[in-house]
C-alpha cells in the first residue's frame, strides 16, 4: 500500500517515529513529487530507541549486516542492546585491506547510476552457515537491502530478518519498521 498525502506548498511534515517528532524538510524529488527528509546519522534519540524497540524482532539473528554510512549507528545499537552481536559493515567501494571481496551491482534511488556494493571476503566468513539480519536506517525502494541480501547469500548466510526505522512511500511486509514516511504529491487543480 502507497502512503501518498496531497502537496499543497507546505514546507515541512511532522514525522512521530519511536515516541519522538522530527519535523521534516519536504525535498522536491521530480515535478508533482516531493518526499519527507529525514537525516539519521547524529540523531542518538532516535537511533536509541528504535534499537531498543527493533532489537527484540531481530533477537534470533546470529549477525547482522548494514551498509556504510547511515545504517552503522542503527546496527551498532541494537547489536549492543542484544550483547554485542557482531555485525558486517558493505562498503560501496573496494578498500585496499579487503580480501577476495565479494561484489553485487544495483542501483539505488539516491543513485542516477548502477552502482557496486562489497563484502569483505573476511567478513563473508564470519556469515557462511548463519542467521543473517539485514539492517538500515530509511528503506525507499529496497535496492539496497536486495544487494545485502544476495551479499549474504554469496557468503553462504540465511537472511532471516529485516530491519529498519522507517519505510519510504511503500509497505514492505518483511520488514520489522517503526513508520512510513509519506511521499507528496501534487494534486492538479481539477481534482482539488
Amino acid at each position: 500500500m502507497a502512503h501518498i498525502l496531497p502537496f499543497r506548498g507546505q514546507p515541512t511534515y511532522d514525522l512521530e517515529v519511536a515516541g519522538t517528532v522530527r519535523t521534516l524538510p519536504l525535498i522536491q524529488v521530480a515535478p508533482d513529487t516531493w518526499i519527507a527528509y529525514y537525516y539519521s546519522l547524529g540523531d542518538t534519540e532516535v537511533i536509541d530507541r528504535a534499537a531498543r524497540l527493533l532489537a527484540p524482532k531481530v533477537a534470533d539473528c546470529d549477525i547482522f549486516v548494514t551498509t556504510e554510512t547511515k545504517g552503522l549507528p542503527l546496527t551498532h545499537a541494537i547489536a549492543t542492546y542484544l550483547g554485542l552481536k557482531p555485525y558486517v559493515c558493505c562498503r560501496k567501494e573496494i578498500r585496499p585491506f579487503m580480501l577476495s571481496p565479494l561484489v553485487v551491482r544495483y542501483k539505488p534511488i539516491t543513485a542516477k547510476t548502477e552502482q557496486e556494493l562489497f563484502m569483505d571476503g573476511r567478513d563473508a566468513m564470519k556469515i557462511k552457515g548463519k542467521r543473517v539480519g539485514i539492517v538500515d536506517d530509511i528503506v525507499s525502494t529496497g535496492e539496497t537491502l536486495h544487494a545485502m541480501e544476495e551479499l549474504v547469500k554469496q557468503a553462504g548466510g540465511k537472511v532471516v530478518a529485516k530491519a529498519a526505522i522507517l519505510l519510504e512511500g511503500e509497505e514492505i511486509p518483511d520488514i520489522h519498521r517503526l513508520g512510513i514516511l509519506p511521499v507528496f504529491k501534487l494534486i492538479p487543480e481539477s481534482n482539488r
